[in-house]
C-alpha cells in the first residue's frame, strides 16, 4: 500500500491583504487543489496554521492559482505559509491520481540532463518521490551517479522533442572533481 499523503501544490506568494496565496503545481501534476479539499502545510509553521480546507480557487494563468484557505484571513498569516507545500490525503484526490503520479515518473526516465555550467550530467535512470519534491537519479555521465532534486528553480528549459532537461544546478550539488576520467595518465 502506498503512502497516505501526497504533495500536490507549492505556495509561492501572497496576493492582496485578505490571506490569498498563489499556488502552483508540483512534480508535473495537474492542479489538484479544489474547494473542500483538506490540506496539511509542510514544513509546519510555528505560529501559523498547520492544516486548512480550500475555500476558493481562481486560475491566474501561467500555471498559477489564487487560493483561499479556511483560517488564513490576512496577509500576515499567508506570509507565514509562503514557501510551504500542500499535502492532501490520497483518498481525497481523483481516482486516477496514482496513474498521474506514475506517468510523470515514467515520462522523466531517460531524459538527458544538462547543466548550464557543467554540460552533460547524465540520463535520468529513476525518479524517487520525496515528501516535498521528486529526486532524480542521474547516471551515465562523467560524474557517475548523481541525485538531483526536481525543483522548478533549477530548471532552465525542457526540450520535449530532444528529450533534454537543461538545468542550472547550485554549485556543490554535482562535484566537478568527481568526473570520471576516460583518458589514461602518462607514465613520465
Amino acid at each position: 500500500m502506498g503512502r497516505r499523503w501526497a504533495d500536490v501544490a507549492e505556495l509561492i506568494a501572497t496576493q492582496g491583504l485578505k490571506g490569498r496565496l498563489v499556488a502552483r503545481t508540483v512534480r508535473g501534476l495537474p492542479f489538484l487543489l479544489c474547494e473542500g479539499l483538506a490540506v496539511h502545510f509542510v514544513p509546519p509553521t510555528l505560529e501559523g496554521p498547520r492544516t486548512a480546507v480550500v475555500r476558493r480557487v481562481q486560475h491566474l494563468g501561467s500555471g498559477e492559482y489564487a487560493v483561499e484557505f479556511s483560517g488564513v484571513k490576512n496577509r500576515d498569516v499567508a506570509e507565514r505559509l509562503t514557501g510551504s507545500h500542500c499535502l492532501a490525503c490520497r483518498c481525497d484526490l481523483p481516482d486516477d491520481f496514482e496513474d498521474l503520479l506514475h506517468g510523470t515518473a515514467d515520462y522523466l526516465e531517460g531524459l538527458a540532463v544538462e547543466d548550464e555550467r557543467l554540460g552533460f550530467v547524465g540520463e535520468v535512470r529513476a525518479v524517487q518521490a520525496m515528501p516535498t519534491q521528486e529526486l532524480l537519479t542521474v547516471d551515465g555521465g562523467p560524474f557517475g551517479e548523481v541525485f538531483i532534486p526536481l525543483v522548478d528553480d533549477f530548471i532552465v528549459a525542457f526540450d520535449d522533442e530532444a528529450r533534454t532537461l537543461r538545468m542550472d544546478l547550485p554549485r556543490g550539488l554535482v562535484d566537478a572533481d568527481d568526473a570520471v576520467c576516460d583518458s589514461t595518465e602518462d607514465d613520465a
